[in-house]
């Protein structure tokens, strides 16, 4: 801005125009060490000249050139790190891991070619086909001995190795000859045999017997039927268990049955079976596994040379055991109860010693002690029919004998699984399936 008034013809003595800036500057006092608040001087740069304008434009240029050089170099060196993949003339593998034929175009150029053109202009290499001979030269290479370091190498073997996964059912086995109760709990993984009593039928398991099925559980406990309607509560308290002990075992807990989700007061009916881990049914009496049940016929008769529990008899006929084997007093205990008790238990008043008679002509088969319950015992085939004394204090028979009804063969006692003095007794047919005594003696 000028404060000069404009210039006119008429004016015989103009002012030189004057910026304002540059009046102010001159108007400013001269700085002084003793001036405590000078004026800012206005700074102003002197003008650009031409040739260093020149200057700095061609040193734009000349770093876009090297930028634009640097991406060149860049780009260049990414298409060059690319490997072309191999195709199936170019390389041949042998069975071996490491091992790789690699055969050269026979129209390549020599390295030692002067006129071999450059890797970058000659393209990618393409390698023919191998012989026939050089081929089965690299398959019959062997395999090195030690893996080539760095290398991942495949296990030759075919095969995977699955550790055996516990059962969660129950399953069915049937009994061979010579199986025993012990056997087949050890058999199976279970620590107490009476785990295979208490899932089965007492006349399945008493005695074992060849070609009978029996159910084997994955877990010690019972295997409980249910033959009424109750809660899952009353079973458990049956058995002296937690009922979600019941509820949350994944045996009962499978593909084809489950309690998921169940509660103490659920319904079971009849007809569900219920795996109770860890709880112990009723000890009974028990009857050592047949080894060999020889003589006994189809007819339902038993005749001949026959084995029980290492005892072999010749049996020769006998007569029903209709005859009560106590002729004293007695009185009357419990009765024949179908899979659970399978005989009749007799208390005589005159107690232990009191004699007891057999209750058919027959032959003792066996004579002796049983460590399955029923501590000294003797066993009479009668041709159609076997019985058995149990808990007896002594026996005056020996294996193979022939009695006669009536003949006193021990005395009551109360040896292995007895609380009292009494005398078991049992009915069994050719098969030895369990009867009830009742059918045959008037008590």
């Amino acid at each position: 801005m000028i404060d000069e008034p404009e210039i006119s013809l008429e004016d015989t003595n103009p002012h030189e125009p004057v910026s304002l800036d540059e009046r102010l500057r001159n108007e400013e006092p001269p700085l002084s060490s003793d001036d405590t608040n000078p004026s800012s001087m206005v700074r102003q740069d002197p003008p650009r000249s031409r040739a260093s304008q020149i200057v700095a434009a061609l040193m734009l240029i000349g770093a876009l050139v090297l930028t634009m050089g640097a991406t060149v170099i860049w780009l260049t060196s990414e298409e060059s790190d690319v490997t072309p993949e191999p195709t199936a003339q170019s390389v041949v593998q042998d069975a071996a891991p490491t091992a790789t034929v690699r055969i050269p175009p026979t129209d390549a150029p020599a390295e030692d070619d002067a006129t071999a053109l450059p890797a970058q202009a000659a393209g990618p290499r393409v390698y023919s086909t191998p012989a026939a001979d050089e081929i089965a030269a690299a398959l019959l290479t062997p395999v090195p001995q030690q893996p080539v370091a760095y290398v991942i190498t495949r296990a030759n073997d075919p095969f995977t190795i699955q550790s055996q996964q516990e059962r969660t059912e129950v399953v069915q086995y049937t009994v061979q000859q010579g199986d025993t109760l012990e056997s087949v709990a050890s058999k199976f993984g279970l620590n107490d045999f009476y785990t295979i009593i208490w899932s089965n039928s007492r006349n399945s398991i008493n005695p074992m017997r060849p070609g009978v099925q029996i159910n084997i559980m994955p877990v010690d406990g019972v295997y409980y039927e249910v033959t009424e309607n109750m809660t899952i509560g009353q079973l458990a308290e049956k058995y002296d268990v937690d009922p979600y002990a019941i509820i949350d075992s994944e045996y009962n807990n499978t593909v084809s049955f489950s309690l998921f989700g169940s509660t103490e007061d659920t319904l079971l009916t009849p007809g569900m079976k219920v795996v109770i881990p860890g709880a112990k049914g009723e000890q009974m009496n028990l009857l050592a596994a047949n080894t060999s049940n020889a003589g006994a016929g189809s007819s339902g008769s038993v005749s001949g040379s026959y084995s029980l529990w290492g005892c072999t008899a010749n049996v020769s006929g006998g007569t029903l055991p209709v005859n009560n084997p106590l002729s004293a007093g007695y009185t009357w205990m419990q009765g024949f109860i179908p899979g659970a008790h399978e005989g009749v238990d007799l208390s005589p008043s005159m107690g232990t010693g009191t004699p007891v008679g057999a209750a058919g002509a027959g032959t003792v088969v066996y004579a002796g002690w049983s460590s399955y319950g029923y501590g000294n015992v003797v066993v009479v085939a009668h041709g159609v029919a076997f019985t058995v004394y149990a808990h007896l204090n002594g026996y005056s028979v020996r294996c193979g004998q022939n009695v006669s009804a009536g003949q006193q063969i021990g005395q009551v006692g109360s040896t292995g699984n007895s609380s009292g003095p009494h005398l078991h007794f049992e009915v069994r047919d050719a098969n030895f399936n369990p009867r009830n005594p009742q059918d045959y003696v008037s008590f």
